[in-house]
């Protein structure tokens, strides 16, 4: 005969169960499922060498979240690659000073974090292992970020190029910079004549050898100094006569100053008889009227005694027989 199972103690039995499965999927989840977590995506274009699933997510250095997978997109035109990188996010972490969360989330606010410098970058975890980590970040004064065409299946915070990236040898990069620059040096010491600048100057050095070594200039360097000597003396000489003539010329040139205003004094006082001279032998004057008439008389007198003197030559005996009388009519 056979015992009927206790319908109280089935019922028991299914809900302990189902009391145990939920426990047990809570301890194994970690208690993940009651926490507020968001997936997001980052576009890296550059080496990932290091990054792990499970590495860290960090803001400003505070853990909160994780790396939860990775993948590899190959352009078949360029050949560039870029590495999609999926993480999750605690956004009840990121809270704001009145102590609200700030839901990257939503589209709008997540934009807004966005335009205010949010940015995904790489950087090392450990130096001796090598591991890296998503930082993220508000950077000051960055380009206007550059998203994925495609629709993506998780939001996507832009990335900037981490410390590596930017010493690396990818264009732009500092380190390819510097080879560009160093390449050019070369090619502009390639260019230079080294040889022939080389031969110019050991010709010049030795030019400069055979000048030093000349006789000529060495004896010329041993009479510098008595020639120095000479000169000196010679230039003492004539400040000593400077000295002299100008103590000699001093007292000439007070003579030569008084005869100069006594030879001005004479010609002032000849230039007076001068013109008393010609005020007295003016014919306005009594003197000078006579001495005119007085002149005027001696040519008359003058004239007369040459007619006289040719009536002579023409008739020798006119003084013996006087002076013809006239005749009569």
């Amino acid at each position: 005969m056979s015992i009927r199972a206790n319908p109280t103690s089935i019922g028991l039995f299914l809900v302990g169960a189902i009391v145990i499965a939920v426990a047990g999927t809570a301890m194994l989840a970690g208690q993940s499922w009651f926490r507020n977590k968001t997936t997001f995506v980052s576009y890296f274009r550059e080496s990932v060498n290091g990054l792990e699933d499970g590495a860290p997510v960090k803001f400003q250095g505070a853990p909160v979240g994780k790396v939860t997978k990775m993948l590899i997109q190959i352009d078949e035109h360029d050949k560039t690659f870029q590495v999609p990188v999926e993480y999750e996010i605690d956004i009840k972490r990121l809270r704001t000073e009145q102590g609200t969360y700030v839901d990257l989330g939503e589209d709008l606010v997540l934009k807004q974090q966005i335009a205010n410098g949010l940015r995904a970058q790489l950087q090392m975890e450990s130096i001796v292992t090598g591991q890296l980590y998503i930082e993220l970040s508000y950077s000051k004064d960055v380009k206007p970020p550059k998203l994925e065409p495609r629709e993506t299946l998780w939001p996507e915070i832009p990335t900037t190029p981490s410390l590596m990236a930017a010493l690396g040898t990818d264009a732009g990069s500092i380190v390819a910079d510097m080879v560009k620059v160093l390449y050019k040096v070369n090619e502009m010491l390639a260019a230079i004549d080294m040889p022939a600048i080389n031969k110019a100057v050991v010709g010049s050095a030795q030019s400069v050898q055979r000048l030093v070594d000349a006789p000529e200039l060495r004896a010329t360097l041993k009479e510098l100094p008595a020639m120095t000597a000479q000169l000196s003396r010679t230039l003492a000489r004539v400040d000593t006569l400077a000295a002299t003539a100008g103590a000699a010329i001093d007292p000439m040139a007070g003579d030569l100053k008084s005869a100069t205003k006594e030879m001005n004094a004479t010609m002032l006082s000849l230039h007076r008889t001068i013109d008393d001279a010609h005020g007295m032998l003016s014919t306005d004057s009594g003197i000078g009227y006579g001495l005119q008439e007085a002149l005027v008389n001696l040519t008359d007198a003058t004239s007369a005694l040459r007619r006289l003197l040719n009536a002579l030559e023409q008739n020798p005996d006119m003084l013996l027989r006087g002076k013809k009388p006239p005749e009569k009519r």
